[in-house]
């Protein structure tokens, strides 16, 4: 089945019955196998990890664990259109309801688009406590930062 990281970290499981080792970079996918997924499912903290920020994309696997909120099997487009299309009362929603990998992809995505709605703004504000405005000022200044030509310097090289 595959397996999405769908969280903006990396996340990373180890099973030493299955002397198995993985580390997902963020949005990347792979194909396990239901043993495997069943096995992390069992261990401590492992259903954590798929419910919230691994996307099992086996709807009827995911079903017999337990009955996941509908935005569980969003992926990045699905979260775009939340964020630029859906009215504020069903993002808000999506904001109570949301596994925490889908929270943390509208962080991501809200100040990379950057989201102009100001009303959703204020949602992930008071919801999640993040400051959209404030991270895309962040990035605006590190960009204007790593373009500004370096000065002639006050002390040449002597030449030889």
């Amino acid at each position: 089945m595959k397996v999405i990281n769908r969280s903006d970290g990396n996340v990373t499981y180890h099973l030493e019955e299955l002397r198995t080792r993985r580390v997902f970079t963020p949005n990347e996918s792979k194909e396990i196998e239901p043993a495997e997924m069943e096995a992390l499912f069992q261990m401590d903290g492992g259903a954590e990890l798929i419910k919230h920020y691994l996307l099992v994309d086996d709807k009827a696997w995911v079903e017999d664990h337990w009955q996941p909120e509908e935005e569980y099997f969003w992926k990045y487009a699905d979260i775009e259109h939340c964020l630029k299309e859906d009215s504020l009362e069903l993002f808000s929603e999506t904001l109570d309801y949301a596994p925490q990998g889908v929270l943390d992809l509208i962080k991501a995505i809200s100040w990379k688009l950057p989201l102009t709605d100001l009303n959703k703004i204020d949602e992930i504000r008071n919801k999640l406590g993040f400051d959209v405005q404030g991270a895309v000022r962040i990035m605006e200044s590190q960009i204007h930062r790593d373009v500004e030509p370096k000065k002639e310097r006050l002390r040449k090289r002597k030449e030889s």
